[in-house]
């Protein structure tokens, strides 16, 4: 494909701003509720937050790379038809296999309120005193505890 030809195609898909933007959508629309940015965020709590930062954005860099590569390479390699049977059977499978893991989880009573992870994050943040009202909800707590073990026993 000449240099020509190159620059008519992106100028006739909207130019390099609009699938900058859309890239830059997706990813974020698809990184922020992910475990990495859970992960980033305890490790903020405790490590030099500028440390954390420079190495999550690097592996975001890193793996957008390598992604960008790999989604231009392969269609080139394989006939369109096998890329898109392939795209099929890749969501079909990993759809399938979250479905299974989330009725397993069902099954097992798994999955069910806050995560342990949660639960513990949430016991630092009140260790720290991070949280307003931490202290008051652990009384709380506490006090209904053995309210209601004198309330059983009476």
């Amino acid at each position: 494909m000449s240099d020509a030809a190159v620059a008519a195609a992106v100028a006739e898909s909207g130019g390099f701003g609009k699938a900058f933007l859309n890239a830059l959508g997706m990813i974020f629309a698809t990184e922020i509720g992910d475990k990495t940015f859970f992960i980033a965020a305890i490790l903020a709590m405790s490590q030099p937050r500028m440390v954390v930062f420079t190495g999550a954005i690097s592996a975001l860099i890193v793996m957008t790379v390598l992604s960008t590569i790999f989604g231009h390479l392969v269609p080139q390699m394989l006939p369109p038809i096998a890329t898109h049977w392939a795209s099929i059977l890749l969501f079909l499978y990993f759809g399938g296999r979250m479905i299974w893991s989330a009725a397993e989880m069902y099954r097992k009573g798994e999955g069910v309120g806050v995560s342990e992870e949660m639960e513990e994050v949430e016991h630092e943040l009140a260790e720290k005193g991070l949280v307003d009202g931490a202290e008051d909800a652990e009384d709380a707590e506490a006090g209904a505890g053995a309210g209601a073990g004198t309330a059983a026993s009476a």
